[in-house]
């Protein structure tokens, strides 16, 4: 029977809680305070099962857009293999002719529109095809499917609080951020105008040896006859 393609396939070791991590959720995890804007980590606890993300999201970083009662809203970049997007094309009349499923959808409409005299255009046409929306002098915008490869794009979930842990990879930029602000007040008192922007690291600077001595070492002949005989 072939292998089965869930949502929760080959993830016995990817979602396996770690040693000596076992048994009911940490206190602490319910007492963090999230804010949006904050970076988190989506790491899945196994244990528990509501509010689980997918597979593929687990180890992301993501950043907080919304805050509930019992999860987050965390905004996670995916680079999905296929993707179709709405594009708008530019295009001379010359090069455009009107096509059939216009008139079709136009009498689609007008019978939706008869059974719902409330609705008005733009609620009702809504098409799966490429139409026309506007004509400009010798020049016409449209719509059309255009499948887009390697694209990365921004998804939005909400995962519960269990399977979420503050990130540090905004650490650095944050402590670096105060440090320069300290360094320019500092400069300001001064009345100095220095440069907070990083440096490459240079080469390492020379120094002379002085005081040593040379030794020479050379090799003892190895002899047959004395290691025979068990050596000096």
């Amino acid at each position: 029977m072939p292998a089965g393609h869930g949502l929760r396939s080959r993830t016995r070791d990817l979602f396996a809680r770690p040693f000596r991590k076992k048994g009911p959720t940490h206190l602490s995890t319910y007492l963090r305070t999230y804010k949006i804007g904050d970076y988190v980590d989506v790491k899945v606890n196994g244990s528990i099962h509501k509010g689980m993300p997918h597979k593929f999201y687990h180890g992301r970083t993501g950043r907080v857009w919304n805050v509930t009662k019992r999860a987050v809203g965390v905004e996670v970049n995916k680079q999905p293999n296929f993707m179709s997007m709405m594009t708008k094309s530019r295009l001379v009349s010359q090069n455009i002719r009107s096509g059939r499923l216009i008139a079709f959808a136009f009498a689609r409409l007008e019978s939706l529109c008869c059974f719902y005299p409330s609705l008005d255009d733009t609620h009702c046409a809504i098409f799966e095809y490429p139409t026309l929306f506007d004509v400009l002098m010798s020049r016409a915008f449209g719509f059309c499917l255009l499948v887009v490869g390697n694209r990365i794009i921004r998804k939005r979930i909400h995962v519960r609080i269990e399977h979420v842990q503050p990130s540090r990879c905004h650490e650095e930029i944050q402590e670096r951020i105060k440090r320069n602000d300290k360094l320019k007040a500092e400069a300001k008192e001064q009345g100095k105008i220095i440069s907070t922007k990083r440096q490459p690291e240079g080469p390492k600077p020379g120094f002379m040896v002085e005081g040593a001595t040379l030794e020479t070492v050379t090799p003892i002949p190895y002899d047959v006859v004395n290691d025979l005989k068990g050596g000096y």
